[in-house]
């Protein structure tokens, strides 16, 4: 076994990483639910299908990580860094992405409605298929956006 592939498939539900080296790591389908990963790097990891729901995630660097179709369902957020992130088809609803950095992030056919877009940084993301219904938002977030994704946030959101 690759020793990157250690926490793949596997039940982490509130594991303890204090002490774990997570960057570029595999856990790729694991159930990590109600994980506390605050202020980690875990750039670059593998974490395509992972079910990160109600994590609390304030303050960490997944730059360039892989989280296809990851549930990210009400998952705090606050300041993470998932610059050029691979988002596609993950769900966040009800996610809190305060001051987050999504810039060059993937999020085609992603699931945003019901989540805390205030301040969230999108310049450059790919926002394809995007449901914001009820999605709070502000105008620092606006300024980031497309034009198209802009409408689509004002029609299906909620501006603070």
């Amino acid at each position: 076994m690759n020793p990157s592939d250690v926490f793949k498939k596997r039940n982490l539900t509130n594991t303890n990483f204090d002490y774990e080296d997570l960057i570029a790591r595999n856990l790729s389908n694991s159930n990590m639910s109600g994980v506390n990963l605050k202020n980690r790097d875990i750039h670059n990891a593998d974490l395509s299908g992972a079910d990160l729901s109600g994590a609390i995630l304030f303050y960490v660097k997944l730059r360039g990580s892989d989280l296809r179709g990851a549930n990210l369902s009400d998952a705090k957020l606050w300041d993470a860094d998932l610059y050029g992130a691979d988002l596609r088809g993950s769900d966040l609803r009800g996610a809190d992405l305060f001051y987050s950095d999504l810039r060059s992030a993937d999020l085609s056919d992603a699931n945003l409605s019901g989540t805390n877009l205030r301040h969230t940084n999108f310049d450059g993301a790919i926002l394809a298929n995007i449901d914001f219904t009820d999605a709070n938002y502000d105008s620092h977030t606006l300024d980031t956006l497309s034009n198209d994704s802009k409408s689509s946030l004002k029609k299906y959101g909620k501006k603070w």
